[in-house]
């Protein structure tokens, strides 16, 4: 199965469920509304479906564990309302919509990001499938991919490198690392807490969604570039040229490739799925 098919199949799951479960995210209809609206609004559920096919590779029923790993989808949402506020990046729209302070204002979007980060370790702590040690360290690796050595690092970085006239191929590295890869590795080593995975495992778990998660960056990088010429100082084309940039995501690749082999020693899986996220990139450069 290649990546396409797994996506055909996780996508429309997690979606249903994600509507499902929010319908009971909150009792006030505005603010249901405004969270609903943001985490609803085409995304393309790559975090979930990662944690989906570890728990396929290790030969879990997916479907099972659709609200536990749907839970950084929610954290991941509010980062992006919270981004987009005229404090932050000042966007107007958010996948082709408006976002959700143009149409909420400003208060209610903030609340609702607020609200979407909470649920998350809510419907976390509320699995019926789940032992206390799995939920515990599930919300702990969430809150430290997603806080302040985390996500919220990298965008603090990311306006830091905004403001300034350059920036180092390292800089932009970690920004990326902490904005983009942390909850990619979170949704990685989530898959491997749910699946009871040694420790071993989980921590190559964790180095494969941060490096999936540079390599998604990088990838992304060159197709904007490739949609427009506008230079964007922290992206890898800018930085590093574009033969460069697809050198560095071919190494990207390599790593992430070494990796999914360690996990399939460490584990005794083909990891078919994460082989499948690979060769989304290797279908690309080819």
């Amino acid at each position: 199965m290649n990546l396409a098919a797994f996506m055909a199949k996780v996508q429309p799951a997690i979606e249903e469920n994600l509507a499902e479960q929010l319908t009971t995210a909150s009792q006030l209809p505005a603010l249901a509304e405004a969270m609903n609206y943001s985490v609803m609004n085409g995304g393309k559920r790559l975090r979930p479906a990662l944690s989906l096919a570890v728990l396929a590779d290790l030969g879990l029923a997916w479907q099972n564990y659709l609200t536990e790993v749907s839970a950084v989808e929610l954290v991941h949402t509010y980062s992006l309302i919270h981004d987009d506020l005229p404090a932050m990046d000042d966007d107007d729209l958010r996948r082709g919509q408006p976002t959700s302070h143009k149409v909420y204002g400003e208060a209610l979007a903030i609340l609702a990001g607020d609200a979407l980060q909470p649920l998350a370790y809510q419907w976390l702590a509320q699995s019926e499938l789940l032992s206390a040690g799995q939920k515990s360290e599930l919300m702990l690796q969430l809150a430290q991919a997603s806080g302040a050595d985390g996500m919220v690092a990298g965008q603090v970085a990311d306006m830091a490198a905004t403001a300034a006239e350059t920036i180092t191929l390292e800089q932009a590295m970690a920004i990326h690392y902490r904005k983009t890869g942390a909850l990619l590795g979170y949704a990685a080593v989530a898959g491997g807490i749910i699946g009871q995975t040694n420790e071993d495992a989980l921590s190559l778990l964790w180095d494969f969604g941060m490096t999936y998660g540079l390599a998604f960056q990088i990838k992304d990088d060159l197709d904007d570039l490739a949609q427009d010429d506008t230079e964007d100082k922290q992206s890898y084309p800018y930085l590093l040229g574009v033969t460069g940039a697809q050198q560095a995501l071919q190494q990207q690749v390599t790593l992430a490739q070494e990796q999914v082999d360690g996990l399939q020693t460490l584990t005794g899986h083909s990891m078919q799925q994460l082989n499948a996220f690979l060769a989304y990139f290797k279908d690309e450069m080819e």
